[in-house]
């Protein structure tokens, strides 16, 4: 009856029972996406029969059983997901027939035994989780060596050893133990060799602290400078494992110039280290808003125009997308050259937009959350939109996201009451800036008017992160160019555009 059916999309409902084994009737299938859902008992082997199916998504629901063997049939499969469930036994090595197969996610299961070697045979094998079992043994050294960062491969049961038997990283216990995952950057530096610049983690090479952890400037041997953002013991709780894997899923699968590069990473002992590429005028917000800033306006548009790019890049160039849920001028880095890098995923979230994810709290900084997500807990892009516009304020108006309560307690407020008092004049933006220049002002003017839309009260009315970069760049064309953008920073077309 189903025989033509292509895709069945029933993800995110309140589907119960055992999942239908008639499924392994419809043929034609290529697309089966069930997750989300409350679905208990054995995964069908009967789904084995979908010669044509690329996508198997079955993740977050109530399975329990082993992965079926047969599953080396499926040919075609490029994407499998069958994580946070409750499958039990061994990963089977039969998964090392499907040679198209791109990403596979068995993370938070109850899988035991060793990885297959098998696995290392999957040449187009770019994402792999294996986290949060009870997995035992090594990882086959084809595996790890012969893939980039964005294989996952590293985060396996030691991250929910208990407390009680991971000790502290002390001064004189550096070695790396058999409990340790370590993803060596192509540069070859050791964690050792971390320990030695950074001279233990010591407090005079932090350079930033966020509620996740410390960030430490590390000079290599090679005159080669990072940043290790080490995050505090697992002691402080889950979240910050949820941060550790959040960065490492997002960061490790992209590469954008105005997206902060990860390097590496590393859990030793009951720390889990990030290694990020270095950037040297540090953040925007310690820049902007610190005793002295000199930040001139075609160096601030810059950073905007920057930070826009590769929030559209997250937005619309990933498959599936990412939502940052932390967009604020401390988590823009900024190089020597004041480009901005978007950095700390440690919130980020995937999703297949349009559509939204549900949070079980609000999470994000104050004076940047949009005022949809604080009372429905449904985040969206629209979120970082809005965020980003809270940034493009602090540009302009130079003051901080949080303002007193007899001003409106954050500067949205603060802003807009400015303007229905005053309208839309120069008053409101920052006396450091040279304000003689009318091209300046106009400007400027033009700039504010994106961030107020961007921070629209209804998300409805938000544009979205490409259109902002197109009405940025068209700004600044319409003003005489203040900064040269490159013909290739224009957001490209995709196939989900309107046709020209």
């Amino acid at each position: 009856m189903l025989g033509s059916l292509t895709d069945l999309i029933l993800w995110d409902n309140q589907l119960s029972g055992f999942t239908p084994k008639e499924l392994g009737n419809c043929t034609s299938l290529q697309t089966l996406a069930l997750y989300a859902n409350t679905l208990v008992g054995p995964i069908p082997v009967e789904l084995t029969n979908l010669k044509f199916l690329k996508k198997l998504y079955l993740y977050r629901n109530q399975l329990n059983g082993t992965v079926p063997r047969q599953i080396g049939n499926m040919s075609m499969v490029t994407e499998i997901d069958f994580s946070e469930n409750y499958l039990t036994g061994e990963i089977p090595v039969e998964l090392g027939q499907i040679k198209g197969l791109s990403l596979l996610y068995l993370f938070q299961n109850q899988l035991t035994g060793v990885i297959p070697n098998e696995i290392s045979s999957l040449r187009n094998l770019t994402k792999l989780d294996l986290s949060i079992n009870k997995l035992t043994g090594s990882i086959p050294s084809a595996v790890v060596g012969g893939v980039s960062l964005i294989l996952i491969v590293v985060i396996l049961y030691f991250m929910r050893r208990p407390v009680e038997t991971v000790p502290s990283l002390q001064d004189d216990d550096v070695s790396i133990s058999e409990s340790d995952i370590y993803f060596r950057p192509k540069e070859g530096f050791t964690f050792q060799d971390l320990v030695e610049a950074t001279h233990h983690f010591h407090e005079s090479y932090a350079v930033g602290r966020g509620a996740c952890g410390t960030v430490y400037k590390a000079v290599m041997h090679s005159g080669q400078v990072i940043a290790v953002k080490k995050l505090s013991s697992n002691r402080e709780g889950s979240n910050i494992e949820n941060s550790f894997r959040a960065e490492i899923l997002t960061l490790g699968n992209i590469r954008h110039r105005n997206i902060v590069k990860l390097y590496g990473f590393c859990y030793h002992q009951g720390s889990n280290l990030l290694l990020y590429e270095y950037m040297t005028k540090g953040s925007l917000g310690e820049l902007l808003h610190g005793p002295s800033c000199d930040l001139d306006w075609p160096t601030r548009f810059t950073i905007a125009l920057g930070a826009a790019e590769g929030l559209a890049y997250l937005h619309h160039d990933c498959r599936p997308s990412i939502i940052h849920r932390d967009i604020k001028s401390n988590n823009i880095l900024l190089d020597d050259k004041f480009e901005a890098h978007v950095g700390d995923f440690g919130l980020a979230k995937v999703v297949d937009l349009p559509y939204s994810k549900s949070m079980s709290a609000v999470a994000g900084s104050y004076g940047y959350i949009a005022p949809e997500y604080a009372y429905t807990l449904k985040v969206t892009e629209k979120c970082d939109i809005y965020s980003y516009g809270v940034v493009l304020l602090e540009l302009l108006t130079g003051r901080t996201p949080v303002q007193p309560l007899e001003q409106g307690g954050d500067l949205v407020t603060w802003v807009k009451q400015y303007i229905r008092g005053h309208s839309l004049t120069s008053g409101v933006l920052d006396r450091r800036l040279d304000l003689e220049d009318q091209r300046i002002i106009d400007h400027m003017i033009t700039v504010m008017k994106i961030a107020l839309v961007c921070t629209s009260i209804s998300p409805l009315d938000r544009p979205s992160m490409r259109e902002v970069v197109l009405m940025l760049i068209e700004s600044n064309e319409q003003q005489g160019n203040f900064i040269a953008v490159p013909e290739n920073d224009l957001p490209p077309r995709h196939e989900d555009d309107d046709a020209p």
